[in-house]
């Protein structure tokens, strides 16, 4: 027996250990979740101040929706469409932020299953190596026994043996050590697709949410500037009944509704909201024997006799009252052909906005119906300081007259 001996399992052991490794080092997607980096101190507070900026924006749209467009001051009218703007931009703001959020979630998730098809690929190529080099190991140990160190014709000719079969186990043991560094890129690559994978579905139900709040804000704005817009109508119609009467007064709410109905038109515009489809507006074109005249106002019959007493009891408690009332709507059709264009759709359904200038729809006052007066005293509209519409508010409602509340001179059978 040679004083040098090496056990036989040598020359198989690397082999064992290749095809072990196959065995033992399977990728799995069980690896620990890799975590977000948590936010800065800072980085939370500036979440929190934009969190509270849009509970602030948003409460403050809901209150400016709730505003009566037809009865709140034109300064009211515009605060309102402005939180209300401010609202959507706002909105729409984070909805972009969210979409390039979800856009940068995917192509993590892209660069992830990338990685993870590279790493497997890599796998299976070394693995198909190390099945070959185990095999190899067998062949060439059954075929070339003069390999064996137990065979050696001298110690240097067993150390040499010895030698070269060490190299061939390292060379093998660095295929183990690779396939073990591989496999764990996989793991890695599989478990970062996941996590990606994850976070693109929740960045992407972020993007559904933030998109039905937009649509909401939206629709919010969209009903309140169709309120303005009607109130527009009301007032330029307003506006017309005062000319007559007043017409510094009636200038100062044409320029006022001017301003409103540029503001109305960059929302529809913005809508880009069909105007097809839609359905004609019903009003009243009272003359002839139902209008009649009460003490110098025109106004239909059915309210003659109330205003008769009214202004008996206002003189009787010294206060002149004078006005205009009735005004045919033949005028404001006319008006409207040249402002808004001669289609039946342009004269009685686009928005008082569209025309330029801005021109009320025919219908739009309660003058039109005979149901309306702008009271005068003295020559001059009724003013909040005055006495005359200080008696009115004490005593008008008792004859069925109501007070619009943004105009002291305007005072109807319903408050339009």
């Amino acid at each position: 027996m040679h004083r040098f001996s090496c056990s036989r399992p040598t020359r198989w052991v690397a082999a064992a250990l290749a095809v072990g490794t196959l065995a033992v080092f399977t990728p799995s997607a069980s690896a620990a979740t890799t975590r977000s980096r948590p936010l800065s101190a800072e980085e939370q507070r500036i979440r929190q101040l934009e969190s509270q900026r849009n509970r602030v924006r948003a409460n403050k749209a809901k209150a400016a929706a709730k505003v009566n467009a037809l009865k709140a001051t034109d300064k009211q009218i515009q605060a309102a469409l402005a939180d209300l703007s401010d609202h959507v931009a706002s909105t729409t703001a984070r909805l972009e932020d969210a979409q390039r959020a979800a856009d940068a979630a995917d192509a993590e998730v892209a660069t992830a299953r990338d990685a993870e098809a590279r790493a497997e690929a890599e796998l299976a190529s070394l693995r198909d190596r190390m099945r070959q080099q185990a095999v190899d190991v067998f062949v060439r140990a059954s075929r070339e026994d003069s390999w064996s160190i137990y065979s050696a014709s001298s110690a240097t000719d067993a150390a040499n043996r010895k030698t070269l079969l060490e190299f061939r186990s390292e060379l093998n043991l660095d295929s183990v050590e690779n396939y073990r560094t591989v496999r764990e890129a996989l793991a890695s690559a599989r478990q970062k697709a996941i996590t990606a994978a994850d976070r693109a579905k929740r960045r992407r139900s972020a993007v559904s949410d933030r998109l039905q709040e937009l649509k909401g804000a939206e629709a919010e704005q969209q009903r309140f500037a169709t309120q303005v817009d009607d109130r527009i109508d009301a007032s330029l119609a307003e506006a017309e009944s005062l000319a007559g009467i007043d017409k510094a007064l009636s200038d100062q709410i044409i320029s006022r509704q001017g301003a409103l109905a540029q503001r109305v038109a960059a929302i529809n515009r913005s809508k880009k909201a069909s105007t097809s489809g839609g359905t004609a507006r019903v009003f009243s074109t009272s003359g002839g024997s139902g209008i009649v005249t009460v003490q110098g106002i025109r106004v239909a019959s059915s309210i003659a006799s109330q205003l008769d007493a009214l202004l008996n009891a206002a003189r009787a408690a010294g206060i002149e009252l004078s006005g205009g009332g009735y005004r045919d709507p033949a005028g404001q059709i006319a008006v409207r052909r040249s402002n808004c264009g001669s289609s039946n759709y342009a004269i009685y359904q686009a928005p008082a906005s569209s025309c330029r200038p801005p021109t009320a729809r025919p219908g739009s006052s309660m003058h039109e119906q005979g149901l309306a007066i702008d009271f005068t005293s003295g020559g001059r509209t009724l003013t909040r300081g005055s006495a005359a519409f200080a008696w009115m508010r004490a005593n008008a409602g008792s004859y069925g007259f109501r007070n619009l509340p943004s105009e002291p001179w305007h005072w109807s059978t319903n408050g339009n």
